[in-house]
Parts: structure tokens; sequence; C-alpha cells
């Protein structure tokens, strides 16, 4: 009887994670990913490119949300990357956005600041898929 009571908990709880994904719905959003490889990976640059990407790029109209992680040094097995130092993700809230967002004068003013570091950059758009309405 217990196991049947654990296994019903399970099963609504499966049903109630079902119902808050189909919730989320992302319309047109777009998704930049970048990966930056430095010329300087030092932590205080690395730190001040982590920096600049909030404070520079967070504030663009359009910008839903922005994200920015160092890598996993210790995560070098299977499909992990090792050629970045620095990643960056931002969700932008549709195309007409992410062409504005490419000329911004604080992406631009970002660049002019960073770009000499950058040792190799890859750049990832996505448009996000719609969840089921």
């Amino acid at each position: 009887m217990k196991l049947m009571k654990i296994g019903a908990l399970a099963g609504v709880m499966l049903l109630g994670a079902g119902v808050a994904q189909a919730e989320t719905v992302y319309r047109d959003q777009v998704q930049h990913i970048v990966l930056f490889d430095l010329v300087d990976d030092s932590p205080a640059a690395v730190d001040a490119l982590v920096s600049g990407c909030y404070e520079y790029l967070a504030d663009i109209d359009g910008v839903y949300e922005i994200n920015v992680g160092v890598r996993q040094a210790d995560r070098t097995g299977g499909a992990n990357a090792t050629d970045y130092d620095v990643a960056l993700t931002v969700t932008l809230a549709d195309e007409a956005a992410h062409v504005a967002y490419d000329t911004d004068p604080s992406h631009m003013t970002f660049i002019g600041l960073f770009r000499e570091n950058w040792e190799n950059v890859r750049v990832f758009d996505s448009a996000l898929t719609h969840s089921p309405e």
C-alpha cells in the first residue's frame, strides 16, 4: 500500500511538472549564446569580462534575460568543450530586438572595451522553440 501511495504521488508530481512546462510559451524570443576564449584568462581578466557583460549588455532594450558563466575547468570529459573561458547567454524578445542589439551603442562599447582580449569568439543564435499552448 505504501508503494502505491508513493507511486501515485510521483505520478501527480510528474503531471504537475508537465502542466507547468506546457504553460511556458516562448513566442518569438531569440537565444544569443557567445563563447569567449581569452588571451589573458587570469581571474582578474575573466572577472572584468563577466562584470562588463552585465554592465553593458543587461539593460539594452529588448534583452529579456542575461546570464554569464565561467567554464568549469574540471569538466573535461565526454562532449564538454574546453576551448572557451566565459559563456554569455542573452535572451532577446524577438528578432527585431536581436537586430537592434547588434548595433546598440552599449553593445558596441562592450565590444570596444573587451575585444583586444578575445582570442576566439563563437556565436550561436537560435530561435527558441514554442512550447505547446
